[in-house]
């Protein structure tokens, strides 16, 4: 009972906050420009969607933390396994979806791994600091992105070359890593950049380690100590640019990222499992400008090598695919067009296991080559007008070499109201997707089942976005029907379709300056999926307030999270089981000594509060986080 009042007088607050501005509020902040939803930049009050933008001064403000952290603070996105202990497996859960139907940009370029049952894209490969901003656009986009973007993409855009040909930064920060009983847990994360500008080139390189110990994977029913679960990620980025000339440059990037993660048997259950993953990735994005429009081509290779000889059920597997997106942008007076041909392709190229009785590896036989592959033309326009009425509409076929030809296709209305300080704009958009399955759901041997179907689905939205000064208020309605579920059977272990379902929900957003010094923002996330995936809340509020001075700044955030189920495997057949409720506060301050060196402190989860994320798994108590960046 307390939480639900805790919540209900956030959420008043923030409303009386609203209306405060109206009246207060005498200047105008510039629009930001938006890109993920038209592949063009253009002001956010042209948009026909409501975009999320994690600003660098977000980012900063966040530092020690992670970029799952930042992200799951946004209306309409849980992300599971945020806060259990580290090498928990996360989901992204967007507008009642999974993690499958979201697609993962980095600056442009998609990024998807086909050795992951759910095909996407692991978050916690980037580190934070090595991030500049992050865009998220909900909402079906499968016109210009393809199969995967079913509910969300999430725009990821890492740091540019500062001027001057060699700046340096690092990055250290040391706490604790504890459950809510532990004492003992330790956490060490460390970043190094270095990054110049010589004439027309540019350079970036970084190095990321995060290494934690103290906590075990599950819980103890009994109040026993589990034996912990250490996690390690380390990462290496490059990143170049090149102009050749005023209209022709070329960027290049390459990374090496490696996790060493150990995990417990399952639920309520203490065991010793340890995985070696380890990725690899370069891109290549030339870029030719002229006076009306760009042709650019986005192409990836990646590569992902997983290791569980350390486990109770031994496997190797290498996989890797190719993204290429080549488009061209042109502007026609008042409409902006893109069209492109995107080519994906994912194979597994060698994968062993120990089948039952057996004590060494065998090499896995598939019955069908393990391989998907798209090759989709698409073209997408935006039409802005003089007198406020914008209309982003779009259409796209997907080939894929197993279910031929899927049509897709969006309409996207807005309409602006100018007024003397902001504007009303009131957006509607109706889209289909398509969702092809993964390798993982068609060719594992164990999980697979190579008589799926792809998921099809259709959203509408309707909503309306309110700007007075700082003060932007939002609120969207989301209504996704959904054929062919892509789904997983917990009494057979298969991949199945689910059939039918429809999945609805409204998401409201306030973000207000009250000073310029002294920001606030709330938002709120009601998600009804009839019940079909585990682990999604209904209620979930986002609020926080941001305060700073000339040189410190100091940030507290609070969460809440409904109740919402999650399954028990440990008996046959498998039931569902309630998780219940609840709230984290956490608080952060960084402060500038000078130029050169920057202070930071994290608290997360204030009051130690004791919850499950997953059933049967561990979440992390009250710790601590404090840190230092020295620049160069």
């Amino acid at each position: 009972m307390k939480k639900k009042v805790l919540c209900l007088s956030v959420l008043t607050s923030m409303f009386a906050l609203s209306s405060y501005a109206q009246e207060k509020v005498k200047n105008v902040e510039l629009d930001e420009v938006v890109i993920s939803d038209s592949k063009f930049k253009l002001k956010k009050e042209n948009s026909g969607k409501v975009i999320h933008k994690i600003t660098p001064e977000i980012i900063e403000n966040n530092a020690g933390r992670s970029v799952v952290d930042v992200i799951n603070g946004i209306a309409g996105i849980e992300i599971n396994g945020n806060t259990s202990s580290p090498g928990q497996n996360i989901d992204l859960f967007i507008r009642g979806g999974r993690s499958k139907e979201v697609v993962v940009l980095i600056d442009g370029v998609q990024v998807s791994d086909p050795g992951n049952f759910s095909g996407s894209f692991d978050l916690r490969y980037l580190d934070l600091s090595n991030v500049e901003s992050i865009e998220v656009v909900k909402g079906a986009a499968s016109t210009l992105y393809g199969t995967g973007a079913a509910t969300a993409v999430i725009n990821i855009k890492l740091k540019e070359a500062q001027s001057g040909k060699s700046n340096v930064a690092l990055s250290i920060f040391g706490g604790t890593n504890n459950d809510q009983v532990s004492s003992n847990g330790t956490s060490i994360q460390s970043s190094v950049n270095v990054n110049g500008k010589i004439e027309n080139f540019d350079y970036i390189v970084n190095f990321s380690s995060f290494d934690t110990r103290g906590t075990s994977s599950a819980k103890a029913e009994d109040g026993t100590t589990f034996i912990d679960d250490p996690f390690q990620r380390i990462a290496t980025n490059i990143k170049l640019g090149y102009k050749f000339r005023e209209k022709f440059s070329i960027k290049t990037f390459g990374s090496y990222s490696e996790f060493n993660n150990s995990f417990d048997a399952g639920s309520f259950a203490d065991g010793i499992n340890n995985t070696l993953d380890k990725s690899y990735r370069l891109s290549v994005s030339p870029r030719y400008t002229y006076r009306k429009g760009s042709i650019q081509v986005n192409a990836a290779y990646s590569r992902y090598n997983a290791n569980r000889e350390k486990t109770s059920y031994p496997a190797t597997m290498e996989s890797e695919n190719y993204i290429v997106d080549a488009f061209v942008k042109h502007q026609f007076d008042k409409f902006y067009v893109v069209g492109g041909l995107n080519f994906q392709y994912n194979e597994v190229v060698d994968a062993f296991n120990t089948p039952f009785g057996a004590t060494s590896l065998t090499k896995v036989n598939y019955s069908e080559s393990p391989i998907t592959r798209l090759i989709d033309p698409y073209l997408n326009a935006v039409y802005v007008s003089g007198f406020g009425l914008n209309v982003n509409a779009g259409a796209r076929l997907n080939t894929h070499n197993k279910y031929g030809n899927h049509f897709v296709y969006n309409i996207n209305p807005s309409y602006r109201i100018k007024l003397p300080e902001g504007y009303v704009k009131f957006l509607g958009s109706y889209s289909t997707a398509f969702l092809a399955p993964t390798i993982q759901n068609l060719y594992d041997v164990q999980y697979g089942n190579l008589d799926l179907e792809p998921q099809e689905s259709n959203t509408i939205e309707g909503g309306v976005e309110y700007k007075y000064g700082s003060l932007v208020l939002n609120t969207v309605y989301f209504n996704r029907d959904l054929e062919n579920i892509i789904g997983f059977d917990s009494n057979t272990f298969k991949s199945i379709n689910q059939g039918k379902a429809k999945i609805q929900g409204i998401e409201f957003n306030v973000n207000y300056s009250i000073l310029n010094n002294l920001k606030v923002n709330a938002n709120y996330t009601y998600t009804d999926n009839e019940d079909l995936v585990v682990r999604i809340p209904k209620h979930k509020v986002n609020a926080g307030v941001n305060y700073g001075l000339k040189k410190t700044n100091f940030g507290i955030t609070y969460q809440y999270v409904s109740d919402r189920d999650d399954t028990d495997f440990r008996n046959y057949p498998s039931v569902n089981v309630p998780l219940e409720a609840y709230s984290l506060l956490n608080f952060s301050a960084n402060h500038e000594l000078n130029k050169n060196v920057k202070l930071f402190l994290v608290a997360t989860n204030i009051f130690n509060e004791d919850y499950q994320e997953v059933f049967g798994f561990t979440t992390l108590g009250r710790n601590y986080n404090i840190g230092v960046r020295l620049n160069f």
